[in-house]
Order: structure tokens, then C-alpha cells, then sequence
């Protein structure tokens, strides 16, 4: 579970560029994607910590540069407009920095509710149809079933400790340094980000999120316009609001949730 903690009253903001103002990273600039916008962050608070929780912190710097990893490893390995991701995985820092690695390179994420398993994970996945997935090694015995449940089994990583071979977060570390292209052609209206739930017996839900959207829901969050949080769906809501306490320089209380997938 994300939320956010008190405002740090104790660390100094930093500096911004002249006419940026102390708000400048969550001012309204429709030209760039909210990766973009959370990388800057990143760069901007620096040691500062970004995520807090029972593993400890994750400062900006840190998140910033797994986040980079993340997009140059999508590039490198030809993700873009037209791909999807899906992620099965606690939601938390290492999800957050792959959605917005991914989506930095141009391709859609999609969060999966990390509690399914069995022919509603595999509905779930071929409704999708993602290029790749991504999940914790928690995961592995529903992940392994689903070969003979989907015509089509997608290219699997996995993320953390836990897992001896096909670890994402190792390949991407090869990444390091390189530089970055930058977004690919992707519009203000495409899918960013997508949120999969499903039920026994019934047809998966998917709720979409335009990249539009979604930077208008953490940029409203950013500014403590509450509005902006009343009209983010619910599945979006966590993601949107964590996104927006980065944005200003906040930090991210991450808990252990009453199963994988839960955000609050």
C-alpha cells in the first residue's frame, strides 16, 4: 500500500530554475509525459528519501536512476507505442519505476491484480496480450500454470530476490549509463497505463488510462486540488496520488498490504 507521509518540514526545498516557483515540477505542461516530469523530480531532491516503509527508504536519486535503467532497457529491447508490459507485482517503489521506465520508452503498463491465478489470470493476460510480464517470484507457481491455460505465453521476467535466472532488475543494470532517447511517438491520448482485476467466471475488467490523464491526476494530486483526485478512478487513485507527493518532493509510506496488488 502507498501513501503519503507529513510534509518534511525539516529539509530545505530545493533550488528550481528562475520562474519555476516553488511548485514549478507539478505545473501544467501538456508537451511532456509524467515519466518525464517524475525524472526531473528525481534529479531535483536528489538523497532526499522518496519512498519509506519496513525495507527501509528509497531516496529520489535512487528511484531516478532505476527508473532510467528501466527506460533504456525498453529501448534497448525495442518496447514502444503499440506494446504492452503487464506487471504482476506488489505495487510499491520497484513496480512505480518500472511503469514509468516502460512508459518512458513509449509502451503501455499494465497493472495486474497480483492476487489472481488460474484460468482468471490466464483470461486475464489474453485479454491483454502483453509482449512481456513482469512479476515477483511470489508469483511463480500461477505464472508457471499459465502455459497450458493462454495460446500465447508471453515473454516472462521476474523482479527481486527469489529468483535465480530472468531477473528484470539485473538485465536492466547492464543498462547503466547509457543514454537515453527519450519517449517514442506516443500521444497525449494513448494508453499509458492500464489496471486489470478479474473474477471467477466473469470477463477480466480493464480500465485504461491515457497519458494525458494520468499526468493531470498526479499534477492535480501535486497541488493538493482535491478535485483532481475525486475524478481519477479508483484503480488509478494510489498511483496518481504517489505520483504526486513525488512531484513535490514528498515522500511515499509503502506498507504491507492484506495481499499483493492492494494500493491505498
Amino acid at each position: 500500500m502507498l501513501h503519503a507521509a507529513h510534509p518534511r518540514t525539516d529539509t530545505p526545498m530545493p533550488t528550481i530554475r528562475p520562474g519555476a516557483g516553488r511548485q514549478g515540477l507539478a505545473a501544467f505542461r501538456p508537451q511532456i509525459c509524467l515519466p518525464q516530469i517524475v525524472a526531473e523530480a528525481a534529479a531535483v531532491h536528489g538523497p532526499a528519501p522518496a519512498f519509506a516503509g519496513p525495507a527501509g527508504c528509497t531516496s529520489y536519486a535512487a528511484f531516478g536512476a532505476d527508473l532510467a535503467r528501466y527506460a533504456r532497457y525498453a529501448e534497448a529491447e525495442g518496447f514502444g507505442s503499440g506494446n504492452t508490459v503487464a506487471l504482476l507485482m506488489r505495487h510499491g517503489p520497484a513496480s512505480l519505476a518500472l511503469w514509468l521506465g516502460f512508459a518512458l520508452a513509449g509502451a503501455r503498463v499494465a497493472l495486474v491484480d497480483a492476487s489472481l491465478s488460474g484460468a482468471c489470470l490466464a483470461r486475464t493476460l489474453a485479454s491483454l496480450a502483453p509482449r512481456l510480464l513482469v512479476a515477483d517470484p511470489d508469483c511463480a507457481e500461477g505464472v508457471q500454470a499459465l502455459a497450458a491455460l493462454i495460446p500465447e505465453m508471453p515473454a516472462v521476467r521476474w523482479h527481486g530476490p527469489g529468483a535465480d535466472f530472468a531477473r528484470i532488475d539485473i538485465e536492466a543494470a547492464e543498462y547503466e549509463g547509457e543514454e537515453l532517447a527519450g519517449p517514442g511517438e506516443v500521444g497525449a491520448d494513448d494508453a499509458a497505463l492500464l489496471a486489470c482485476s478479474g473474477h471467477r467466471g466473469a470477463a477480466p475488467t480493464v480500465a485504461a488510462a491515457s497519458h494525458r490523464q494520468i499526468l493531470a491526476w498526479a499534477q492535480g494530486a501535486s497541488l493538493g486540488l482535491p478535485r483532481a483526485i475525486e475524478v481519477c478512478p479508483a484503480e488509478f487513485r494510489a498511483v496518481a496520488e504517489a505520483c504526486g507527493v513525488l512531484l513535490r518532493g514528498g515522500v511515499v509510506v509503502v506498507e504491507s498490504g492484506p495481499r499483493p496488488g492492494t494500493l491505498c
